[in-house]
Order: structure tokens, then sequence, then C-alpha cells
């Protein structure tokens, strides 16, 4: 009786340590690492990925033997649809739990394996979140096991000013200044044309230059316009190229007047040339020009930001033109020229 009790104790801890060093009966190992990382930590952000690697000691090898990913409750859109399985195991799931699923013929071998989610809806609340992965065998039994944490959290919205700059000048030009294929007669400042006496049959011409610096996104026009044609004290006018009240809005080659008697539109001409080849509207041309009527001229453009240097982006030039006949009156001849620089930020 004694001999068999002895037998049934040795028996008996020899069942204990058979459960202790066997790898499924208690506790599952730990994956050696384990990291998750996410496309977008905003939230209640759409259409994250999870892109998840797991670092295991053990393969996967028996039929249905799997890797299961079980996400929080807080997470949602999720389905095993959009779950792209390494080593070619098969998707499955239900609810917020995805899995792997591997087999003799389409083993998960030990080491470094990348599951991807796509597809995922992050929780509306701010917080840490646990997202548990497993390696189990058929018969649901855990072989290895790790958890990892993402933290979702709100965007970081970042703001800044920049104030808008305009600077619109206008300098002088020389005499012997080519502007559009025009050569100037004479001298000018900012803010005078100062044409002196015409001489009659003689094409008299004046420039300016234009200068914009601005940090507008969509650019700027420049626009000038007179409050009259030339006007003499006794009321003769020196009428707008061509002719006056034909006066020429499509950019052409200066014309003299044609000094028709008893046609005053004829006696003189006044008109302007623009040498900015990138007006919003057709450039006027090499040596063409047109004549001013209700509408202001555009003389200058650009499509983004400028330097106040450059040309054609932030400088251009501008001519003035007079030529008289023999039957202009006599006088003081004066109007107004308004530019007007217009922004678009």
């Amino acid at each position: 009786m004694k001999l068999l009790q002895r037998y049934s104790v040795v028996g008996l801890i020899l069942a204990i340590c058979f459960a202790l060093i066997s790898p499924f009966a208690t506790n599952a190992a730990y994956y050696q690492r384990l990291e998750d990382t996410i496309s977008d930590s905003d939230l209640s952000a759409t259409n994250v990925t999870h892109t998840i690697v797991a670092s295991t000691t053990q393969t996967l090898n028996t039929n249905d033997d799997y890797v299961e990913i079980v996400f929080p409750a807080q997470f949602s859109a999720i389905s095993y649809t959009n779950l792209t399985c390494p080593s070619s195991g098969t998707a499955s799931g239900t609810g917020n739990t995805v899995k792997c699923i591997y087999s003799a013929a389409q083993p998960l071998a030990a080491g470094s394996s990348t599951f991807v989610l796509t597809g995922v809806t992050n929780p509306s609340s701010r917080g840490s979140y646990t997202i548990n992965v497993y390696s189990k065998d058929s018969g649901g039994t855990e072989i290895e096991k790790s958890a990892v944490k993402v933290a979702i959290i709100d965007d970081v919205t970042v703001t800044a000013t920049v104030d808008p700059t305009l600077i619109f000048d206008i300098d002088g030009l020389a005499t012997s200044t080519t502007v559009n294929g025009e050569t100037t007669t004479g001298s000018s400042t900012y803010d005078t044309l100062a044409f002196g006496t015409l001489t009659v049959n003689s094409q008299a011409i004046l420039g300016q230059l234009l200068k914009v610096s601005t940090n507008a996104a969509y650019g700027y026009s420049v626009t000038v316009a007179q409050n009259q044609d030339l006007t003499s004290d006794a009321g003769a006018t020196i009428n707008a190229f061509v002719d006056g009240a034909a006066a020429s809005t499509t950019a052409q080659a200066w014309q003299s007047p044609a000094g028709t008697l008893g046609s005053a539109d004829t006696y003189g001409h006044f008109g302007l040339t623009a040498a900015d080849t990138s007006l919003s509207g057709a450039a006027f041309g090499s040596g063409n020009y047109k004549g001013f009527e209700t509408d202001p001229i555009e003389v200058m453009y650009n499509d983004g930001p400028a330097d106040g240097t450059t040309a054609y982006v932030g400088s251009s030039t501008v001519a003035y033109s007079i030529e008289i006949d023999a039957l202009q009156e006599a006088g003081e001849y004066t109007n107004t020229l308004t530019y007007v620089c217009t922004p678009t930020y």
C-alpha cells in the first residue's frame, strides 16, 4: 500500500513538471517586438491605416493557426476585408477583431511580420488606446501575445498672418530711352510730362518707368486714364489717337494727323504705348499706340507677387506721344493722367 502511494506522488510531481515546461499550457510568451504605425492620429479621422509589425519566435504552420488583432470598441469601420496578411495568410474576423489564418501549406515563419489594416475610423475622444495582438493555435490557445498603445489626439492648427504689401512707384525717363520700340524725344519726371513747344508734323515722345512691389497672390493690374483730352485755355483740344471720336482701342502703328480743314479731330493726336508683354489682354506690340477713351487702359500686369525690378513682372515702361498738324489751334494745353494699381490678394 505504501509503495502504491509513493508511485502516485511521483506521478503527480511529474505531471506538475510537465505542465510547467509546456509552452501552451499556461501563460503565452510575448512577442519580441510589436509596433503599430497609424497614418492619422486625429480625432474621428477616417480611412486610417494601421501598419502593425510583430516579431515572433514561433512558426504558425498547423492548419487554422492564426494571428488575431483586437481593437478597442472606440475604433470603428474595422473590416477583415481591408486586412492584408503577410505570407499569404487568409483574412478573417468579426466586429473589432481581425485575423490572419495560416496552415502547413501557407505558414507564417518566425521573425518580423507586417499586418496592414486600412479604412479604420479613429475614436472621437483623446487618449491612449490598447490594441492586443495574439498568435493562437487552431483551438484558440495563446502561443504568443503582446499589446501596443496608440495615441489619438487633436490635430495642431497652425495659424500665421502675412500682412499685404503694395508699393507702386513712378520714375521719369531720360531722352533717347527706348520704350516698346519707340525712342523718347525728351525727359520726364515722376509726376510731369512736359512736352514743351510742339513742332508741326514732328512726333514728340515722353516716357515713364512704372514699378510695383507686392505680395499679392494673384498679382496686380496697373491702368491709366485721362481726365480729359489735352485742352487749351480757349477750349481747343488735341484729340485722342486716332482722330478723337475714332480713338483706337486696338493698338496700331502711329499715324500722323490728317490735318483736314474744318475737322478739328484731325489736327492733332495724343496716344500711349506700353512695353509690358504680359498684359491680361493683348499686348500693345512694338511701336503700336492706343488712344484714350472713357475706360482706363491697362499698361502693366502680373499674375503673382512682384519685386519692383524684374522686367514685365515688377517693372515696365509706358510712353506718350503727341503730334500736331499746322492747323492745330494755338494755346497752352493740359490734362491729368491717373494711374491705378490694383492688387488681388
